[in-house]
């Protein structure tokens, strides 16, 4: 019965499976987002970080931030303001360069998408994220002039990485401290707690004014719990854009389906008559209908999950390298597959409940004189 109007069927699969192929490839995209940030922020290595409102010296920061009991180690950035200067003198929006030692085993080091990450004895060596590489047309191996401290200096790109929002660039800490005069001297310290699951506020607290009893002159002090949140806020507003859209075209499936099996209803009303009159009970008619919207149902979600493979490759790309620069690290969602088949098999069956309905209610008189 399915197949008498093949034409209407193909309407109705088609609205259903581009709901489910967008419907599930959202959520892939989502799953993908939180395989690319849990990558991006796994690279901080720290729970907390405070930043100095100017440099001090490694030995007393290290001295000062061991005395705290939660404390299990500690890691040392210099981070410095920086401007590109282009090829015509103008300069670039500032960059935040992280100035990281890379001959210590908790060092930081983001994802890598080009190129490689800083060694030990690299000097004018410097990685940049990806969203600038891309605004700047920068590539692996180019030199680029960097405004420090109101110097110019040379660097050679040896790698880009995964970047969100704000220009970064990454340089080595021992060479940075030789050009600016600042020999073993930091202004951001980074901890490691015993028990990061036990973070909370009243620690952030005790550990600002901790430095601050010290001495050091404090900026600023955030969390990784903070840094993840902001990086899921940046792609929450999309996220929940598509899946509104997948929403609405299944909303769409779901009304041409009540269409589809209300005209089923009219064509097959003397079919319906025999049904009844060889003693079909109204919920035997009811299901019959039912069934095949559920059918129907099951059919678009099949070819909707197989859809949402290339779809989710296409969303993943676009958003992916309008916000980062880089495509987003790939991750099929089976959860909304699964979620998928719940609700198109719930609108199938809500779809076709009026039009059994009204199956079920026409009499044997009915039909018989039904032209």
């Amino acid at each position: 019965n399915l197949f008498r109007s093949k034409q209407r069927l193909l309407f109705t699969l088609i609205t259903l499976i581009l709901g489910g192929g967008i419907f599930i490839s959202v959520f892939s995209t989502q799953s993908s987002i939180e395989r690319t940030l849990d990558d991006f922020v796994k690279w901080y290595n720290f729970d907390v970080m405070v930043s100095l409102q100017r440099p001090y010296r490694t030995q007393e920061i290290e001295q000062a931030g061991m005395q705290i009991q939660e404390v299990k180690h500690i890691e040392f950035w210099k981070m410095l303001p920086s401007r590109m200067v282009r090829s015509d003198k103008s300069e670039t929006t500032t960059i935040n360069m992280i100035v990281i030692r890379t001959n210590t085993p908790n060092a930081p080091s983001p994802t890598i998408t080009e190129g490689r990450w800083l060694l030990p004895d690299d000097e004018n060596a410097v990685i940049i994220s990806s969203t600038f590489a891309r605004d700047e047309n920068i590539h692996l191996g180019d030199w680029i002039t960097l405004k420090i401290d109101g110097d110019d200096q040379p660097f050679q790109v040896v790698g880009v990485s995964l970047g969100i929002a704000a220009p970064m660039a990454y340089t080595n800490f021992s060479y940075i401290s030789r050009i600016t005069d600042e020999v073993n001297q930091a202004d951001a310290v980074l901890i490691s707690l015993k028990n990061p699951a036990a973070l909370h506020k009243e620690t952030v607290n005790q550990i600002e004014q901790h430095f601050k009893d010290k001495g050091f002159q404090v900026y600023s002090v955030i969390t990784m719990q903070d840094e993840t949140a902001e990086a899921y806020n940046l792609f929450g507003v999309i996220t929940s854009l598509l899946l509104i859209m997948a929403v609405l075209l299944a909303l769409v499936g779901g009304l041409g389906l009540m269409g589809t099996m209300g005209i089923n209803v009219l064509e097959r009303t003397r079919e319906i008559g025999v049904m009844r009159a060889i003693g079909a009970s109204n919920r035997n008619v009811s299901n019959v209908f039912i069934m095949e919207g559920m059918v129907i149902g099951l059919i678009s979600w099949l070819f909707g999950a197989l859809l949402a493979i290339p779809l989710m490759f296409l969303l993943n790309s676009g958003i992916g390298l309008a916000l980062i620069g880089a495509p987003l690290n790939y991750a099929y969602s089976f959860q909304g597959v699964w979620g998928w088949l719940a609700l198109v098999l719930a609108l199938s069956a809500l779809a076709s409940f009026i039009p059994a309905r009204n199956a079920s209610k026409l009499t044997v008189r009915e039909v018989l004189s039904y032209e």
